[in-house]
C-alpha cells in the first residue's frame, strides 16, 4: 500500500483555505430549501380511569 505524502507549510494553508471556502460557498442541497411541512398536532391523553372501588 502507498503511503500518503504529507504537505507542510504554506502550501498545505492554501490548500486549506481554498478547500474550506469551495466548502462554505458550495449551493445548499435542494432538499432542505423551501418551508418546512407543519407537524401534527397531538392528540390530547384521556384520562385514565382508576379501578379502586
Amino acid at each position: 500500500m502507498k503511503q500518503p505524502e504529507y504537505i507542510e507549510g504554506p502550501e498545505a494553508l492554501e490548500n486549506f483555505e481554498r478547500g474550506m471556502t469551495a466548502l462554505f460557498k458550495a449551493p445548499k442541497s435542494a432538499t432542505k430549501e423551501g418551508k418546512q411541512k407543519d407537524k401534527p398536532t397531538a392528540s390530547q391523553r384521556k384520562p385514565k380511569s382508576s379501578d379502586k372501588d
